[in-house]
């Protein structure tokens, strides 16, 4: 026979050392990490009012456990919420939590116990199951971890709802005392083991995106948002085929605008730049701000002439742009750009970007606010 009162505080120490431990090491003290932590914790206190009732039975800390591991488990299904997108945590817990406890708890109170008993496990399964969909539906950011998250969550799911099928097929709608049976010793057994690798992989799925959106901001300009030079460099290691386009821009009079408006305008524009690149450009394009005022896009599939027509639209499209300072007449800006084209003979990022920047210069030195094409070099 197993000691169920010795699994149960393996169980509840587990818990509560996964609970410390993720707090003190989560990347983030975002709303997953805190969720978490917090839907860890009370499930915690739950096992110990349910070990206090198996062994003194007393009434009290039967209620809690029974209404207790339901808000628990809606706390780590508002948790994978969380990770999945922006929630507020707390309304869905209430959500979920207020109306079970509004029925569950007279019901155990006036001794209708077992029911009470029946609708915690379906709905602590219920929970689980959920909880395992969001991971599994986002597994594509971290696959193995996320797909072994979500198997956890779905055996736990099942020994929760074994625990609810074996009370209502017994009919034990009344008990007086904590369940034994088979059922609930195995789900203690498997609580004490999924418990540890939940803790585990959650940690883990955190500081993974800790360090992936690290390097993103590495690779980002902030101020725009477009790849920066750093990006560019890791993005493109190789050489530079056919059908690839580099165009580099560069906005017209730019030091002036600084001059004129201010730092705070002159960002604007810089921003205002950014957003016509992107509404010209493809997801298979790349976006880069090379540093100040220049700019670069990387066409892939791309021929000369549909190249040179996206580059020339960017342009006109920026030229509509109009900025209004603080108590200043609205202004608008030009931009220059040069263009270059990869070829068989694959040559490196570097090279056609000198090319293109060849003709940003001529583009420069004949008047701006034009696009001009550097040698192209179609070999067969």
């Amino acid at each position: 026979m197993l000691d169920s009162g010795s699994l149960l505080i393996a169980t509840a120490i587990s818990g509560l050392c996964l609970s410390m431990t993720t707090l003190a090491f989560g990347a983030r003290r975002g709303s997953f990490i805190l969720t978490w932590s917090a839907g860890v914790a009370i499930i915690v206190v739950h096992i110990l009012m349910f070990w206090l009732h198996a062994r003194d039975g007393m009434l009290l800390a039967g209620i809690l456990a029974c209404t207790l591991l339901p808000i628990g488990a809606a706390c780590l299904y508002a948790a994978a919420r969380a990770y999945a997108q922006p929630v507020r945590p707390l309304r869905i817990v209430a959500g979920i939590s207020v109306p079970y406890v509004a029925v569950a708890a007279p019901l155990y109170a006036f001794g209708y116990d077992g029911i009470s008993l029946i609708l915690q496990n379906l709905l602590t399964s219920t929970l689980c199951v959920l909880v395992g969909r969001v991971y599994w539906l986002h597994r594509v950011e971290a696959p193995r971890s996320l797909s072994a998250l979500a198997g956890l969550y779905g055996l736990l799911a099942f020994t929760f709802l074994l625990c609810g099928l074996v009370l209502l097929n017994g009919q034990q709608w009344s008990l007086g005392t904590a369940p034994s049976n088979w059922a609930e010793d195995l789900n203690v057994v498997v609580s004490v083991l999924a418990m540890t690798g939940i803790g585990a992989l959650t940690l883990a799925i955190d500081q993974s995106r800790l360090a992936n959106r690290h390097r993103t901001e590495a690779l980002t300009d902030p101020l725009t948002g477009l790849m920066n030079r750093r990006g560019l460099d890791e993005l493109h290691t190789g050489r530079l085929g056919a059908r690839k386009a580099v165009v580099i821009f560069d906005l017209d009079h730019f030091k002036q605008i600084n001059d004129t408006y201010g730092h705070a305008i002159g960002d604007e524009v810089l921003r205002g730049f950014a957003d016509v690149i992107r509404r010209n450009t493809r997801i298979s394009d790349h976006t880069i701000r090379l540093g100040g005022e220049e700019f670069a896009v990387i066409m892939n599939e791309v021929m000369p002439d549909q190249a040179r027509k996206v580059a020339e639209r960017i342009a006109a499209d920026f030229a509509h742009e109009r900025f209004t300072p603080a108590g200043m007449p609205a202004f608008s800006c030009t931009v220059s750009a040069g263009m270059a084209f990869g070829d068989a003979a694959a040559p490196s990022l570097g090279d056609v970007l000198r090319r293109a920047d060849g003709a940003l210069y001529v583009a420069k030195n004949s008047g701006r606010n034009r696009v001009e094409t550097g040698e192209w070099r179609l070999v067969g």
